[in-house]
């Protein structure tokens, strides 16, 4: 076990913004390798070139820390649509996806904004929109799962409250994030089965998601993923600005 763990230490990706993967935790990192080879009928992707590797033959699932840099390496490739990348097998930088992604979703980027602070936007904004199409009985059971004293609120009171704790809260923030986008992880393995549209595809999640779920769905299809590259890079990307606020809250826990 030992030399497992010395050799996924080893495991380093070449983008400075993507190393921390390598100190995540392994269902996270399965999430997040699923996302990149599997599209929502569970069949492996055409453009993928993860799962044809030793590294993912050998490790998957059980020691996702083995295949950091390939899933870096995969997700890059995604979100990377320029034509040097093609001809040249050279992606872009997390930051720029980050920053194409942050584009596709209506998040504002400044110049000189950090990875971890366009990321946090990303996750707010995600958050943000999905709280504004809740009912009141959804928002009440979030308000109680985070602490938040819920019975003299309005509806209006409990929204402003919730958006208040997930804009001042990293650990309100974190918790509503992981619910979102687990639910939207479910989402995008069925919400393209019906070439019907949306209407089709809700009714195929209905029975699958809670309350939370029905409401990422209306959050998740605003937005115009209608690139294939986009719909993995997306879920992909949302999953990384998770898990990387995760660890920061649990380390800021330990300290």
């Amino acid at each position: 076990m030992k030399n497992k763990v010395n050799r996924a230490a080893k495991a380093k990706t070449t983008d400075k913004d993507l190393r921390f993967l390598s100190s995540c935790e392994n269902e996270d990192l399965r999430v997040l390798c699923d996302i990149l080879t599997h599209d929502r009928l569970g069949n492996i992707r055409i453009t993928e070139q993860l799962t044809a590797t030793d590294e993912y033959n050998r490790n998957y699932p059980e020691d996702m820390l083995f295949l950091v840099p390939q899933i870096s390496n995969e997700l890059l490739k995604y979100g990377s649509n320029t034509l040097a990348t093609f001809l040249h097998n050279e992606p872009d930088s997390y930051e720029t996806v980050l920053r194409r992604v942050c584009k596709q979703m209506d998040v504002r980027t400044m110049e000189q904004d950090s990875v971890a602070k366009m990321e946090h936007n990303l996750l707010t904004t995600l958050c943000q929109d999905t709280l504004n199409k809740m009912s009141e009985r959804e928002l009440r059971l979030l308000a109680n799962e985070n602490g938040i004293p819920d019975k003299t609120l309005t509806r209006q009171a409990l929204t402003a409250a919730l958006l208040m704790a997930v804009r001042t809260s990293r650990a309100v923030l974190t918790r509503i994030a992981a619910r979102i986008i687990q639910y939207i992880v479910e989402i995008i393995t069925v919400r393209g089965v019906a070439t019907a549209g949306i209407e089709t595809a809700t009714r195929a999640v209905g029975g699958v998601l809670g309350p939370i779920g029905w409401i990422a769905l209306g959050a998740w299809t605003v937005y115009d993923i209608s690139s294939p590259a986009y719909r993995v890079c997306v879920p992909a990307v949302l999953q990384v600005a998770y898990m990387r606020l995760n660890r920061f809250e649990k380390e800021r826990s330990v300290a």
